[in-house]
């Protein structure tokens, strides 16, 4: 059942994130709004890591949600440079592929799960 969700979180909602982070035209503002809300992840996630260690292997809801952090993070910055790449080629055809790519770009987190299982069994 864990997997099952997992996999409806990775391959349904994070391309909806992404989706929803470059609706938008690309704009500095957007630009700015993209790299704090990378780095807000990130260093929340850095910071349930490393500023609550003594629980980070016995509870596991901080280590999940340390995760999600840490792919919001990475969702952040395939939709910063997805908006970087339209910002320097506007146009439908880079619109198109970079959509199509950043949404293909969210589910790899996914692949190494999956990997990570599988070497692990």
């Amino acid at each position: 059942m864990t997997l099952i969700a997992l996999f409806f979180l990775v391959f349904v909602v994070g391309p909806l994130i992404f989706r929803a982070l470059t609706k938008r035209p690309p704009s500095k503002s957007g630009t700015w709004f993209l790299a704090v809300f990378t780095f807000v992840c990130a260093a929340c996630a850095l910071a349930i890591r490393y500023g609550l260690t003594k629980s980070w292997g016995d509870d596991m809801l901080m280590a999940g949600v340390s995760l999600l952090l840490i792919w919001l993070g990475w969702i952040g910055v395939l939709a910063f440079g997805t908006q970087a790449l339209r910002r320097a080629h506007p146009g439908p055809s880079t619109r198109r592929w970079t959509a199509v790519l950043g949404a293909i770009g969210t589910t790899i987190p996914w692949f190494g799960l999956a990997w990570a299982s599988l070497v692990a069994a």
